[in-house]
C-alpha cells in the first residue's frame, strides 16, 4: 500500500525535475529567466535533498547533504553454477552516495552529446585522493615521524598510527606523481589577466575544491571553448592516471 508521504515525495520530485529542466533549457538557449520565488527555490532544494527512490524511503531528507546518486552494492557469492557478483543491498535496495564534481562533469558531457570525460580508474583515483586529503587533514597530527611514536602504547594505538602514516605516504606518492609542471602555461603575457595553471593546482581545484574544468579555466581567465578545454581535460586525465599507478591499493 502506498503511503501518503510517498505520494508527497513523488510530487515534490516531479516539481523539482521541472524546475531543473527549465534551468538547463534556459542555459542552453541563453534565455534569462526571471528570478524564481523563494518558495520555488526552497522546493527545488527540498527535492534535491531526497535520496533516490531505489534506495528506499528510510533515508531522511537532508538539504546540507546535497544531491545523492544510487549505486548497487555487490559481492561475489557462491551459486549453483559457481561464483558470481550479486546485489547485496538491504531488501534489494541500492545504496546512496553524494554526487561530486566528476558526476557533474559527466552530466555536462552527456548534455552536449558526448561521453564521460574520464575513465572509471581516473575518477576513482581523484575520489580517493580527495577523501584521503580531507581525512588526513582532520587527524590533527603535524610532522609525525616513526621515531616520534610512543612504542609503549597498545596495539590499537599503533595500528591507528600505522594507518595515519600509510595514508600520509600514499598522499605524498600521489602528489609526487602529479608533478610540478603546467597544465596550461601562458607563454606570452601581453598584459592580459590570463594566468598559468599548474597541474597540481588543476588537480586540487577539481578533486578537493570540487570545481569543474570550466570553473577552473574561468578562475584563471582562460577561454572555456575549443582546444583549451581539451588540453585541460587531457592534463587532468594524465595526472589521474599517474596518481592511480602511484597509490593503487590504499582506499
Amino acid at each position: 500500500m502506498i503511503r501518503e508521504s510517498d505520494l508527497d515525495a513523488a510530487v515534490d520530485r516531479l516539481i523539482g525535475y521541472r524546475q531543473g529542466a527549465l534551468k538547463v533549457i534556459a542555459r542552453e538557449r541563453q534565455i534569462v529567466l526571471t528570478p524564481t520565488k523563494e518558495k520555488d527555490r526552497l522546493q527545488l532544494m527540498k527535492v534535491r535533498a531526497h535520496a533516490p527512490s531505489s534506495c528506499g524511503p528510510e533515508i531522511p531528507v537532508a538539504p546540507a547533504r546535497g544531491v545523492t546518486l544510487p549505486y548497487a552494492p555487490q559481492a561475489v557469492r557462491a551459486t549453483a553454477n559457481g561464483y558470481e557478483p550479486q546485489h547485496i543491498g538491504f531488501s534489494g535496495r541500492d545504496a546512496a552516495r553524494a554526487s561530486d564534481v566528476f558526476d557533474v562533469m559527466e552530466q555536462q558531457a552527456q548534455r552536449r552529446g558526448g561521453s564521460a570525460p574520464f575513465t572509471p580508474s581516473q575518477v576513482d583515483a581523484g575520489r580517493r585522493y580527495s577523501a584521503m586529503v580531507e581525512r588526513h587533514s582532520s587527524v590533527g597530527l603535524k610532522c609525525v615521524s616513526v621515531e616520534a611514536q610512543d612504542r609503549s602504547q597498545g596495539s590499537g594505538a599503533g595500528s591507528y598510527m600505522d594507518a595515519v602514516l600509510a595514508e600520509g605516504d600514499a598522499i605524498r606518492r600521489m602528489t609526487t606523481a602529479i608533478g610540478t609542471g603546467f597544465a596550461l602555461e601562458v607563454t606570452r603575457n601581453r598584459g592580459g589577466k590570463r594566468r598559468s595553471i599548474t597541474t597540481r593546482a588543476l588537480v586540487d581545484m577539481v578533486c578537493i575544491e570540487g570545481l569543474t574544468l570550466t570553473e577552473v579555466l574561468k578562475s584563471h581567465a582562460w577561454s572555456v571553448y575549443g582546444d583549451t578545454v581539451n588540453r585541460a581535460q587531457a592534463a587532468l586525465a594524465s595526472a589521474l592516471d599517474r596518481m592511480a599507478r602511484a597509490a593503487p591499493a590504499l582506499r
